[in-house]
């Protein structure tokens, strides 16, 4: 029975976005020796199967270690409140995508997003899933939203049925909407807004009030006379 539509990313879809946004991680595989494990930091690239490809230098000891015991454990940093996404397979040799580095593609065994607890995500909706396609935008158009729209963030909040707000500060942007978190006296509230019609694919879908705030039309914000 559904509990009707969704607004905000599945635990799947807030993991593949954090793989598409990891540029390095920690490669962990067991050591030679009994009971240790070996640790290098690899370069990882995503791929469109949920997949990645990892990359290491072809001196590193981790070589060997592979031909000898492929399974391994690839962390790249969390989704919050999440530190961390822990991907465990079996490292394939692949042309490598850096022609200076030896290069693996993992062959998924399971997925889990790690804090206190960890929270195992099912690999097939892992793979089904797509990083979110505003991941690329986001960190711009947060900031943005801080920097030059306070104001119209705090109005909204407190249109939203918490009227005693003292300030809205921007958290997260995703194809389902905006995440704010509301100071109040008492505490910090989160609040979702999310996108009229939503989810959508792109910037260009949002309803054309957001837009202009998110895509920096007004021209108002530091950061975009600095790239200007």
């Amino acid at each position: 029975m559904s509990d009707g539509p969704r607004t905000s990313p599945s635990l799947a879809q807030q993991a593949r976005t954090a793989l598409a946004q990891a540029c390095v991680g920690s490669l962990v595989g067991r050591s030679a020796t009994p009971a240790a494990r070996a640790l290098t930091i690899v370069k990882v690239t995503d791929q469109p199967d949920g997949q990645p490809v990892v990359e290491l230098e072809p001196g590193s000891s981790m070589v060997r270690l592979l031909s000898w015991w492929p399974v391994v454990t690839v962390s790249v940093p969390g989704p919050g409140p999440y530190k961390a996404l822990h991907l465990t397979g079996t490292a394939r040799a692949v042309d490598p995508l850096d022609e200076s580095l030896r290069a693996y593609r993992l062959s998924l065994l399971s997925t889990r997003l790690v804090s206190s607890t960890s929270v195992t995500v099912p690999l097939g909706e892992f793979k089904a899933a797509e990083p979110d396609p505003l991941w690329q935008h986001a960190p711009q158009a947060l900031a943005h939203l801080d920097e030059a729209h306070s104001a119209e963030l705090l109005a909204c909040v407190r249109a939203h049925g918490l009227p005693e707000t003292e300030a809205a500060v921007p958290r997260s942007l995703d194809r389902y909407g905006l995440e704010l978190a509301a100071i109040r006296a008492d505490g910090i509230r989160t609040v979702r807004l999310p996108f009229p019609g939503g989810p959508v694919r792109s910037l260009q879908e949002v309803t054309d009030g957001l837009r202009v705030l998110l895509t920096c039309r007004c021209g108002t914000c530091r950061h975009r006379s600095r790239e200007g």
